[in-house]
């Protein structure tokens, strides 16, 4: 009876060694968790912790990166991160972009655990890397709508969560603020705009992430009801709609590394200048507007909406400060200083 009472622990004992031994990580190893999370492609992914290693192939996930203090993990970038605003990204790697296309070669070789890129491009991103066993996880980051949720998922997979509560805050707070004198505002006072991108007559129905910032500010998109996301208009369509307001997109001549605004009055003067625009009601009362890309949409659109409200209704927001708050945004969730020309020209 003894005999077998002793057998049975030293059967037990053993057991446990070799069970042991299978749990413990191997050298070079080091025991992960998992998070599970829906991306903005409606896509369920289960994605290994801790991640250390992502690359952006586009500059608004760089940029939430950037404001939820996880800069360090980005070791590959979109080609278009260039110039002072990406000076401390300046030694990572290219890797193509999520709208010219992805180097998928290049991301294989830095081998990172994520790559963020849009919905809507790279349709065989995930194919390519899956071999690799490189996750893809698509985040746009550009429509104000799903802005918030994107950033809580972004801070859970960096283990941000604090960071991104903060830039969420900073969100409530400026948007509230807007919110609350756009709702005072009657119907038939709202300021009519059309908006157009960087390429004449490219403009923004209703599902485009322009659109929600024009009426965060408190516009009316003449464009909504268009079809497609970005429509092409004529310059005939907006002589008959005859916008109050309008709100150009610019690349160029605005941005962080402009020092001044000769640029922008050079565009707005060719804008005033076109056939038969000195007709328009944004023309005769001098209310045509350029901002920067940088700012009509992704993780800025807080303050271009600022910018925007500011200048179409003057009076309802003198106490809103578009510069500071930009300036704050910059310096607290970037760790760069305020520089450059953003909107012109500004009340």
């Amino acid at each position: 009876m003894k005999k077998a009472a002793i057998s049975t622990i030293v059967l037990l004992v053993l057991f446990s060694i070799a069970i042991g031994g299978c749990l413990q990580p191997e050298e070079g190893e080091t025991n992960t968790n998992q998070i599970k999370i829906t991306d903005s492609a409606g896509r369920n992914l289960t994605i290994e912790q801790p991640v250390e290693k992502v690359v952006t192939l586009t500059g608004d996930s760089a940029e939430v990166t950037r404001a939820l203090a996880a800069t360090d993990k980005i070791v590959g970038k979109s080609m278009f991160m260039t110039g002072e605003y990406w000076s401390n990204l300046s030694n990572v790697s290219v890797v193509g972009s999520s709208m010219t296309g992805a180097n998928v070669e290049k991301i294989v070789e830095i081998n990172p655990d994520v790559v963020i890129t849009y919905t809507a491009f790279n349709e065989d991103l995930e194919d390519e890397l899956k071999p690799f066993n490189i996750t893809v996880l698509r985040l746009d980051f550009y429509k104000s709508q799903t802005m918030k949720t994107e950033i809580e998922k972004l801070g859970k997979v960096l283990d941000k969560e604090e960071q991104a509560q903060e830039l969420i805050n900073f969100y409530d707070k400026y948007e509230q603020r807007i919110t609350e004198k756009v709702e005072n505002i009657p119907s038939d006072e709202r300021v009519d705009v059309y908006v157009e991108g960087l390429h004449k007559y490219d403009t923004a129905s209703s599902d485009s992430g322009w659109h929600q910032q024009i009426v965060l500010a408190g516009g009316n998109n003449i464009a909504a009801d268009l079809e497609k996301e970005r429509p092409d208009v004529s310059s005939e369509w907006v002589l008959e709609q005859d916008p109050d307001a309008v709100v150009k997109v610019t690349g160029d001549a605005l941005g962080y590394s402009i020092e001044n605004n000769t640029l922008a009055k050079n565009l707005k003067e060719g804008m005033e200048n076109r056939s038969g625009w000195k007709t328009l009601s944004a023309t005769k009362n001098d209310r045509i507007y350029l901002v920067s890309n940088e700012l009509i949409s992704g993780l800025r659109y807080p303050v271009g909406t600022a910018y925007v409200a500011k200048n179409l209704y003057p009076d309802r927001f003198q106490d809103l400060d578009p510069n500071e708050i930009h300036k704050k945004y910059l310096q607290e969730f970037q760790g760069i200083e305020y520089e450059g020309r953003w909107f012109y020209p500004s009340k």
